[in-house]
């Protein structure tokens, strides 16, 4: 398992992306005084940050899996990832260096290259104020990352907020039940009980995500 950020390069445009790197490092550049330590991909050493690839990871013992873009495999799409840590609770520092060069990569390269990650939008919210704090670039997480937050009531009346990073809501339900289940086992807590309601789709500020997420794995309606 892990704590994984995932991406996909349209392989046919490797040349346009191997292209746009040089100036997806020069943005990068600008925010290492404001990241954690970063080391070479078997952390030691300096990060590879010139083209054509970057490579980089924590300073031992802060290190987990390196991260390295591009990735090209001889498929439509070319699939890359990285491990940041165990789990969310205990991810490795570097992991904000990882968020941070995606959504360059995602503002530079549009369409080229998907982002897909196990963290939830509040951490990539630090990313991304990171990026318009420092840059003055204007970011849209919902947009880049596909994601969507949906108003939810549970059979109590009860709101609050869950993120989906797919328009398929087919599985929501599932997800749901799998949550209350788990509660009565005493695996994970969830205040909720079914059935639930969809309500409509929530666009909460960036900077609110943070404030708003709660443990368990929503985010409260206020």
């Amino acid at each position: 398992m892990g704590h994984t950020h995932y991406w996909y390069l349209r392989t046919e445009a490797r040349e346009t992306v191997e292209r746009r790197l040089g100036s997806i490092l020069e943005d990068f550049a600008r925010l290492l005084p404001h990241l954690p330590p970063l080391a070479g991909p078997d952390g030691t050493g300096g990060p590879v940050l010139y083209p054509p690839e970057v490579a980089f990871n924590g300073p031992a013992p802060e290190d987990y899996e390196s991260f390295v873009f591009p990735w090209w495999e001889e498929k439509e799409w070319s699939f890359g990832f990285c491990k940041t840590g165990p789990d969310r609770e205990s991810k490795r520092p570097y992991d904000l260096a990882v968020r941070t060069f995606l959504l360059l990569a995602k503002l530079h390269l549009g369409d080229l290259v998907q982002v897909a990650s196990d963290a939830p939008l509040a951490d990539w919210a630090e990313a991304a104020l990171l990026v318009e704090g420092v840059l003055a670039l204007p970011v849209d997480l919902y947009g880049l990352l596909g994601a969507r937050l949906l108003e939810v009531e549970d059979a109590r009346g009860r709101r609050f907020l869950l993120e989906r990073w797919k328009e398929d809501d087919r599985e929501l339900d599932d997800w749901l039940q799998a949550r209350e289940r788990m509660d009565r086992e005493g695996l994970f807590p969830w205040p909720f009980r079914g059935p639930y309601r969809v309500l409509g789709e929530v666009h909460l500020p960036q900077e609110e995500l943070p404030r708003r997420w709660a443990k368990e794995g929503f985010y409260e309606r206020r």
